[in-house]
């Protein structure tokens, strides 16, 4: 947890993974966070606030609604955790994945490289992203909420592994007249590491893989798919992503572009979503996009566009 007595407003979207302009609304909803100033003037969040947020964000990925929690005191969203460690059978940590925690406790940042890459020797990168990733990042997540690691070993490990899958990435080779997919984060969105990891599982597959990062407004995307002659824009939305959000967003961009285009969408973030715009495909799980791409290349819609940019 953090060390500091408080931490500044700049800071406070990289710690928690919640935005300024979503935690002003917070507080004119619900009267939580607090925002106080420093002697040099610039807003700053306790370190209460900061832990108590860590929880928060904790039981939003396990399905609660801000409504249910921002407005409880600490205790109340502890005691929340206490009854549902309860109501779970108990899951231990793999034998992988205590070791990566036990590398990063130990601030060995070499050694942690190492076992990602001795554990993707062993695995292709679906099984890699399912069975040796994800598991690990719910497990920093226990592990931080025990007290057993601190918030940076949270991010430093997200750091790590975002890093290496880049790499991978940019390693595998497009298969002639594969898709080409255009991956993004939509506006407002910064959590990556999720569509990192489609992306190396893609990539693997045999597609080719244009990254435009975070911060496009929809019509740059719109342009951007366009200019890349995209076969599918895919975007992935994190559980802080404002749910009110996700489906106007979709709504639009279907909207922008081209009917031929397909735009697939994942992440915790649409697990609240009760209504899927036409003409978007939600993916749940990574193995679901593996099916998806068989099915273009079985139906044969995909243009030759793929095999004349992989050269």
């Amino acid at each position: 947890m953090p060390t500091k007595s408080f931490v500044l407003q700049s800071e406070i979207e990289r710690l928690t993974g919640f935005g300024v302009d979503k935690l002003r609304k917070w507080r004119q909803r619900f009267g939580f966070p607090s925002v106080e100033h420093g002697v040099d003037g610039r807003a700053i969040y306790s370190r209460e606030s900061v832990d108590r947020l860590l929880v928060i964000k904790r039981l939003i990925e396990a399905g609660f609604r801000p409504g249910q929690v921002v407005a409880n005191t600490a205790l109340e969203n502890l005691k929340i955790f206490a009854d549902l460690n309860l109501l779970k059978p108990s899951v231990e940590r793999s034998e992988s994945t205590n070791a990566f925690i036990s590398l990063l406790k130990h601030s060995d940042s070499e050694a942690f490289k190492a076992l990602l890459r001795k554990r993707r020797a062993k695995q292709t990168m679906l099984d890699f992203v399912q069975n040796t990733i994800a598991p690990l990042m719910v497990g920093i997540g226990d592990a931080w909420l025990s007290g057993e690691i601190d918030v940076y070993h949270e991010h430093l490990c997200s750091s790590m592994i975002e890093r290496y899958l880049i790499t991978q990435t940019l390693k595998s080779k497009p298969k002639p007249a594969f898709p080409i997919f255009l991956f993004a984060l939509p506006p407002g969105e910064h959590h990556q590491l999720g569509l990192l990891m489609v992306e190396a599982v893609m990539a693997e597959a045999g597609a080719y893989i244009v990254n435009v990062g975070t911060e496009i407004p929809l019509d740059s995307l719109k342009l951007a798919a366009t200019e890349c002659k995209a076969d599918v824009v895919a975007l992935t939305f994190s559980f802080s992503y404002p749910p009110r959000d996700v489906v106007p967003t979709l709504t639009h961009l279907r909207r922008l572009l081209p009917p031929q285009m397909l735009i697939w969408a994942g992440g915790a973030g649409l697990l609240q979503v009760r209504r899927v715009p036409k003409g978007v495909r939600i993916m749940n799980h990574f193995d679901e996009a593996i099916t998806a791409l068989g099915e273009l290349m079985r139906a044969g819609t995909i243009p030759a566009s793929g095999a004349a940019q992989s050269g």
